[in-house]
């Protein structure tokens, strides 16, 4: 299947990772407008790189990849030095909040490698909770942003925390019932059909 690399959305995710880096400095030294202009341009962009594949036949494998990459480094990078003691900032993320929104991605990669490989079971959409869960975590970046340049109320921060908590743990949960009920329908379908030649049919989707 052809990556199609050179699609304006993925020059836009390129973008993106390249500006992860000034981000990060930014947030380390305390440049406070700068990190949150930074993070502003590169949630726009992921709106735009979006709806360009989506409404304009852009999409690409690649992209496909490469966007839900972007984010996450995003966001786990954000989390992770906003939990670091020396990190100038009004508000710090608890260490307990990123272990666990850390740890449910892991999980879940480790989950869909296991799926697609053992099982070739590659399709697995994201669910409204999952959806929920990376709104929750973009929220908690965007409040302790705009409070390090009085622009909101540390409050809001406090609030997106366990917010943020219980839609890791509800959508963790929720992806691993996903997968197992993805993989009791793989292992209970029949087994592909011999033809005359002795060779197998090819099997049919996941679950069908």
């Amino acid at each position: 299947m052809e990556l199609r690399p050179w699609t304006l959305p993925n020059l836009l995710t390129f973008a993106r990772l390249v500006a992860l880096p000034f981000l990060i400095n930014a947030i380390v030294e305390g440049e406070h407008l700068q990190a949150f202009a930074i993070f502003f341009a590169a949630a726009v962009s992921d709106f735009v790189d979006g709806f360009l594949a989506r409404h304009f036949n852009m999409a690409s494998p690649l992209g496909a990849l490469l966007d839900p990459i972007a984010d996450k480094l995003f966001l786990v990078s954000t989390f992770i030095v906003f939990a670091m003691k020396s990190t100038p900032t009004n508000i710090h993320i608890p260490l307990w909040l990123v272990f666990m929104t850390v740890g449910r991605d892991v999980l879940i990669v480790v989950v869909a490698l296991v799926m697609a490989l053992s099982l070739g079971i590659k399709s697995f959409p994201p669910t409204f909770l999952g959806k929920a869960n990376t709104f929750a975590e973009i929220s908690t970046v965007v409040a302790i942003l705009m409070n390090n340049i009085d622009r909101m109320p540390a409050w809001v921060a406090d609030v997106c925390f366990p917010v943020t908590a219980l839609l890791t743990i509800a959508s963790g949960i929720h992806y691993v019932f996903r997968a197992s009920t993805a993989v009791a329908r793989a292992s209970s379908s029949p087994p592909a059909a011999t033809g005359r030649g002795g060779s197998a049919a090819p099997p049919g989707p996941p679950g069908a």
